[in-house]
């Protein structure tokens, strides 16, 4: 469903012709924004111009040790000045951007680098406790290892090294290499969370990527001359494309964060004079509790995008009215469609904001189909459907090493439960395997857990189905209180029956002081299962 109204998108084309990949793109910001500041941490102000010369260093290295168009590169390391400088310059050389999670293990590691056959492998000495160099070393023989180069050591295999290796290659190779990429190449491969399996290699073109996240940042009111603090990881789609693309497409000078805390994040935001800062809810509640926030002066925050498939109507409020944002934005997109596929408009009430993901960006295409592939009705909950343009280029075999057969083509079917309005503005319901079945009724947990956190004494709330004798499964909710307040199941019983059908009311409760989140700030729901009472209350 296409909305005709397309008020509220501004700058759908990009403004230069013939820029169809991150590399031209690259060269084309250090023309426009030379003397902006792109790139900023603790001991690093990199203008535009110093940001993408760097990377053209990095480009050469990789040149230097033999990178091809196509072959894959990955990252494996915190957000940084020098993961920005890295990635920019991987897209520069021609070659795939492989980025793998922070908190994976040695095996998850393994997996992702030997499915995707990497080159080069850009990492770091340690993180979060975990010794990469160490689990890289043991990840292959001498024979079959590819080169590893360090961001935070010297010497031989570091970052400087490398860029030392490339000053052999001149600039009108690196030139003519650029002008070589084709919009329709890979430019990056996301590996998908793997919640139903082993994580598949989700292939991501230039050509739809910088479409895209052009679009996609003017809807979101992102500016030129904006100071972007990001703390969502480089190697997600939020913080890689969300971040380090649109950032790089608009003029927005980054401020990586490579973990997020409240205090820090506060600082910052005075320091840098930070406009733009977008996230999951439970940064700003986060923010919103800390004892440092009536101490900072914030007031140059501008613009968010916040998603989540259950946003608290109280969060937004506060977000607009205690940490002073003019403008939020809630989004939907998953990793097959480029990240992209609805965003709420600048015109949008905060009803709209908290309750919906927005409706389709131009060019693409969002349905919500029943089981037998017919379109639901509106109001009526089903798949997310997407088409268009930004659709993968396909999945990574893992025995060829190219797009598997039969993927690049036709529509993208989500997993995830919505439903449109007659206006079409999408409302994400969760994910279909999330879904469970009371009494022979079908309940979506993303439903209850709006209603939730409606309640005034709820910070957060996450729903799962639990076996029942009777009804076969009941839900189970998993309640963060607000500090200094108190629940019982009782009232939040009683709060949901009077919101809800009785079947979707909660049979059992179970307060915790945290919910478990991912690496990019999403509820592990795998690891509730395990916290399920053995009844229900």
């Amino acid at each position: 469903m296409l909305r005709e109204d397309r008020t509220g998108f501004p700058d759908t084309d990009f403004p230069a012709d013939g820029v169809d990949t991150i590399a031209k793109a690259g060269m084309w910001a250090r023309e426009r924004y030379a003397s902006l500041e792109a790139l900023v941490d603790d001991e690093h102000r990199l203008t535009f111009e110093q940001y993408v010369d760097a990377a053209r260093g990095v480009a050469k290295g990789l040149l230097a040790a033999g990178i091809e168009i196509g072959d894959r590169v990955a990252v494996w390391a915190q957000n940084s000045t020098d993961f920005a400088v890295v990635v920019l310059g991987i897209h520069l050389s021609g070659g795939v951007l492989v980025p793998v999670n922070t908190r994976f293990k040695g095996p998850e590691v393994d997996f992702v680098l030997k499915q995707s056959r990497i080159k080069v492998a850009f990492s770091v000495e340690e993180f979060l406790g975990t010794r990469y160099a160490d689990v890289l070393a043991g990840l292959w023989s001498d024979a079959d290892r590819p080169q590893i180069v360090t961001l935070d050591t010297d010497g031989d295999g570091s970052l400087a090294a490398l860029v030392a290796a490339g000053q052999a290659i001149g600039d009108a190779q690196l030139d003519a290499r650029i002008a070589d990429i084709d919009g329709e190449a890979i430019a990056t491969i996301l590996f998908t969370s793997g919640t139903t399996g082993r994580p598949k290699g989700a292939m991501l073109k230039h050509a739809a990527l910088v479409r895209a996240y052009w679009a996609w940042s003017g809807a979101a009111g992102m500016r030129e001359g904006d100071r972007f603090l990001c703390s969502n990881p480089f190697f997600h789609a939020f913080g890689l494309k969300v971040g380090l693309l649109s950032a790089l497409l608009r003029g927005v000078a980054i401020r990586p964060l490579a973990v997020f805390d409240a205090e820090l994040a506060l600082e910052l935001i005075e320091r840098e004079r930070i406009t733009y800062y977008p996230g999951p809810p439970t940064i700003f509640q986060a923010m919103l509790s800390s004892p440092d926030l009536d101490k900072r002066d914030i007031s140059t925050l501008r613009g968010s995008v916040i998603g989540s498939t259950a946003l608290p109507p109280a969060l937004i409020r506060s977000m607009y009215e205690r940490l002073g944002f003019e403008e939020i934005h809630s989004p939907y997109g998953f990793t097959e469609g480029t990240g992209v596929a609805t965003i709420t408009i600048a015109s949008d009430d905060r009803e709209l904001v908290a309750t919906t993901a927005g409706v389709p960006l131009p060019g693409i295409d969002v349905r919500i189909v029943r089981a037998d592939g017919t379109d639901a009705d509106p109001g009526e909950v089903g798949e997310v459907v997407v088409s268009g343009y930004n659709r993968m280029a396909g999945y990574l075999d893992p025995e060829t090493g190219h797009a598997a057969s039969g993927s690049t083509s036709g529509a993208l079917f989500s997993g995830d439960l919505g439903e449109m309005d007659e206006q079409g503005y999408l409302r994400i319901r969760g994910r279909i395997k999330d879904m469970y079945i009371v009494g022979g009724f079908n309940v979506y947990p993303a439903e209850i857990e709006a209603c939730l956190q409606e309640m005034d004494a709820v910070q957060a709330a996450a729903v799962v189905g639990m076996p029942d004798e009777r009804l076969g499964e009941v839900g189970c909710a998993f309640v963060v209180v607000e500090p200094g307040r108190s629940l019982t199941h009782q009232e939040v019983a009683e709060w949901c029956r009077e919101r809800l059908a009785n079947f979707k009311v909660p049979r059992a409760v179970v307060l915790v002081d945290a919910l478990p989140l991912n690496a990019t700030g999403k509820v592990a729901k795998a690891e509730l299962v395990h916290l399920l009472p053995s009844q229900p209350d």
